[in-house]
């Protein structure tokens, strides 16, 4: 299994500005993914997507990734993920070596368990690299748009009033296998996504605002 992480930075956050260089702990926010993927053995190669000359420069000399800077047209705030990772993996194909498996690291959540992520793997290889996985939490508010259900160890989007318990994406980490991805253009889809649940409070963190921004910081030892 040949595994590809892709870590998405874009520069033009509005909620939180560049919240991707604030420091957290005393080290920038995006370097918290970089240093904690580029420990995980089973990978590799790891690709930093961005448009932020900042970053870039920062990291322009790191051996531990490669920086794909973003062509305009997947610059801005309306651009999704899967356009990006598709980009990439035509790119990096292209350029480096065939992948089968790609494993999403947002920048915005910056706690992370190994063993948890080798258990991930583990599961995904029990499917034979059929399914997806990703990361969820238990549900803790009900606004949250999208809530899921599992079902049969998949899981199932629901917008039904009902007992069973709830769970929430909360972008920890993704896998999925290219042919997955270029056939339906997430990582998500019903009854085809097997999920890891994560307990701790601090892996549930995903930093878009201030006060997430805040939240993360109880974290920090």
């Amino acid at each position: 299994m040949r595994i590809l992480a892709i870590i998405p930075a874009r520069a033009g956050s509005e909620r939180l500005k560049k919240k991707n260089r604030l420091k957290l702990g005393g080290k920038p926010l995006i370097n918290w993914t970089i240093d904690f993927v580029s420990k995980l053995k089973i990978i590799k190669d790891i690709v930093l997507s961005t448009d932020d000359k900042k970053i870039i420069n920062e990291n322009k000399n790191s051996k531990k990734i490669k920086i794909f800077e973003r062509p305009n047209k997947l610059r801005g705030k309306n651009v999704k993920t899967i356009s990006v990772i598709l980009d990439i993996l035509k790119k990096y194909e292209k350029k480096f070596n065939k992948v089968d498996t790609i494993l999403l690291f947002q920048a915005t959540s910056p706690f992370r368990s190994k063993n948890k992520i080798n258990f991930a793997l583990k599961k995904f290889k029990h499917f034979k690299m059929k399914k997806s996985i990703v990361s969820v939490s238990s549900l803790k508010k009900n606004n949250c748009k999208r809530k899921f259900i599992i079902k049969d160890n998949m899981l199932l989007e629901t917008k039904k009033k009902n007992n069973m318990k709830k769970y929430v994406i909360n972008g920890n980490f993704y896998i999925a296998n290219k042919i997955f991805l270029k056939k339906y253009k997430t990582f998500f889809w019903n009854k085809k996504t097997h999920p890891i649940i994560l307990k701790g409070e601090k892996y549930r963190v995903d930093i878009d605002t201030k006060k997430d921004f805040i939240f993360a910081k109880n974290f920090i030892n």
